[in-house]
């Protein structure tokens, strides 16, 4: 594997990677430019060298934008604290290999307009070289040499930009809607999940089209393409939703170990914690969220942080004709003493505060207010039950 890939550069301390079948694709793209799109857009009115020399330029500015836009995603995750690993080229385009992922949804989200939004601004670069070069260029066959290149480097720009915002994974707007859907639910790894699922259905329409443009126009080479890009599509989908859960499992597995002391609640939650976000809607909570989990109240949370507790008593006051307008803010108790118990705190107090508690069950939290985990009854007795047999056993 470590013969598949080379260093090109170093961008503000990022390795930038080139995979060997994006060579190819250069060559490629080269040939196409200076022996077709320009001759034919000019009429075959310069020398050969020109319109090679030419194309190479054009090459290498397409991929230069590319790379500014993955750049973009790079620096831009860096602003929210996520170490990069690179950025690599390959016959797809590029990716931005990030070492984790953002801790809140506006993190994501920032990170993935970021490459869309540069993408856009590259295309408004070549935009405004179109006019300086028609502005500047006396000979009027080099004027319509460079004003072809620029709008289709400006084309090319606006196509990524606006293909990456299809709402799917692994695309940027299958990232924004993940961060839409985290900040709405509470829950990143359903929101990763119901993304992925709509890359999938993306990858899937991408090569059914290419099928269906090969039996009914005959073009073969696209339809080969298309199927081949939403086969790769749907693989990445499926790679970044195992990659978003291992890392949340890895987090997961460092949280608990952290609270994990005996004779704390830390050491008896349950975590991580169901929670519901106080912006998700009423209807939304009961179709999707109470049919998965039967409990009866839930932690509410925004970005980790408690915002009160639900409880399904109070739920079932709200008229089935509000649903849809009410929202589980409108609903829940804000944020009190008998909402939640520090992580820290000793089972002889976490045992008094269930018993009055008027939910029958307890969100903990750390000493900065962020939702670890949630405490009931049944977690007091599996640590009852963990404790007998070694009483009994003792000598």
């Amino acid at each position: 594997m470590r013969f598949r890939t080379f260093q090109i550069a170093r961008l503000f301390g990022i390795p930038v990677i080139v995979d060997y079948s994006w060579l190819p694709v250069v060559a490629l793209h080269v040939w196409l430019a200076s022996a077709f799109y320009l001759p034919q857009q000019t009429g075959g009115i310069l020398p050969v060298w020109e319109y090679f020399v030419f194309g190479t330029l054009m090459t290498v500015l397409l991929f230069a934008s590319i790379l500014a836009h993955e750049l973009a995603h790079a620096l831009m995750a860096r602003l929210e604290g996520v170490e990069i690993y690179d950025i690599q080229l390959h016959i797809f385009g590029g990716w931005t290999r990030l070492a984790s992922e953002p801790d809140t949804p506006l993190g994501e989200l920032r990170i993935a307009i970021a490459g869309p939004s540069a993408s856009f601004l590259v295309g408004i670069f070549f935009i405004i070289c179109l006019f300086v070069a028609q502005a500047v260029t006396p000979d009027p066959a080099l004027h319509l040499l460079l004003r072809k290149m620029f709008a289709y480097l400006f084309l090319g720009n606006f196509v990524l930009a606006m293909f990456n915002l299809l709402p799917g994974l692994p695309l940027d707007g299958g990232r924004a809607l993940r961060a839409w859907l985290w900040y709405r639910k509470g829950d990143v790894l359903e929101a990763t999940r119901l993304a992925k699922q709509m890359g999938v259905g993306i990858a899937y329409m991408i090569s059914s089209f290419g099928i269906f443009s090969a039996f009914w126009w005959g073009d073969y080479l696209t339809a080969v393409w298309m199927v081949i890009v939403g086969f790769f599509l749907k693989n990445v989908a499926d790679y970044r939703h195992r990659q978003r859960v291992h890392a949340a499992e890895e987090q997961q597995k460092r949280a608990e170990s952290r609270w994990r002391v005996d004779g704390t609640v830390g050491a008896i939650m349950t975590a991580p914690a169901v929670s519901v976000s106080p912006d998700c809607r009423v209807s939304e909570f009961i179709e999707q969220t109470l049919a998965e989990h039967r409990h009866t109240s839930f932690p509410v949370a925004r970005e980790g942080r408690l915002h009160g507790m639900l409880s399904l008593a109070r739920l079932r006051e709200v008229p089935q004709e509000e649903w849809e307008r009410m929202a589980i803010r409108d609903v829940m108790q804000p944020v009190s003493d008998d909402v939640f118990i520090t992580v820290r705190a000793s089972l002889a107090h976490a045992a008094h505060k269930l018993q009055t508690s008027p939910f029958g069950h307890l969100a903990v939290v750390d000493v900065d207010g962020m939702l670890v985990g949630y405490l009931g009854p049944g977690d007091l007795k599996r640590m009852t039950a963990d404790v007998i047999p070694e009483v009994a056993g003792a000598p």
